[in-house]
């Protein structure tokens, strides 16, 4: 008899592959010990590759703090973008640098890929602890990234996921902590899971689930409503 497949780890379909959670290629060379992986459909792998290069290049320039990641960004990628299949992408990251008026200098990128590529992360760790789908969508912030849509309530809101939740993060344990760590929470009651990603040792992206037909604001609160808790 055949074994029957596993599902995948976004739609539940039957698996065609497995998908690396982070990506594999944000991982230099003798960092990618043990890496996460999960069940995938052709769907929630292959079709990702683009993006994963794409913001591969912006979050290892967002970590330039760390030796690793500056390592990692002149040996590989800077290489890689001088190749002539690569010719394409490289003159779309450099013509979407800018610099403002303060002299602060700034990547521009499409925010639906950011959206996917946290996405893919957040639905990957919540399969790799539960072994389960969550339906919904998700939502993620850094105060490294400029979130132009965001409203006040929602950044105030992230800003305060750590310390509310303090008392139930559960540490991950992944094996190359100084590219990619995490701690998570599921709460069962308002059937939500939350992910403090940090990359490179620096760059920290919080990440949660949003339950069917609800955004983050239906779940932020103002400073007032707070203090009022």
């Amino acid at each position: 008899m055949n074994e029957e497949k596993e599902k995948c780890y976004w739609c539940g379909k039957p698996e065609e592959g497995i998908e690396h959670v982070p990506p594999q290629n944000l991982f230099p060379k003798g960092y990618r010990e043990q890496l996460i992986t999960v069940p995938a459909c052709r769907k929630h792998n292959q079709d990702f590759s683009k993006i994963d290069e794409r913001i591969r290049i912006h979050l290892i320039d967002m970590s330039a703090d760390s030796e690793i990641a500056r390592n990692h960004f002149s040996n590989k990628i800077i290489r890689g973008l001088k190749r002539e299949q690569s010719r394409g992408l490289a003159i779309d990251i450099l013509s979407n640098k800018f610099t403002d008026t303060d002299g602060k200098k700034y990547n521009r990128e499409r925010a639906i890929n950011f959206d996917l590529y946290f996405e893919k992360i957040i639905r990957g760790i919540f399969y790799n602890h539960y072994k389960t789908n969550f339906n919904g969508s998700t939502h993620f912030f850094s105060n490294r990234m400029q979130m132009i849509h965001l409203s006040a309530n929602a950044h105030f809101y992230y800003y305060n996921i750590e310390k509310d939740y303090s008392d139930y993060w559960i540490e991950g344990n992944p094996k190359n902590k100084k590219v990619f760590d995490y701690k998570y929470h599921y709460s069962t009651k308002e059937d939500r899971f939350y992910v403090i990603m940090k990359f490179y040792e620096n760059l920290t992206v919080t990440g949660t689930s949003l339950p069917i037909g609800k955004t983050i604001d239906d779940f932020s609160l103002s400073m007032d409503e707070y203090l009022k808790k």
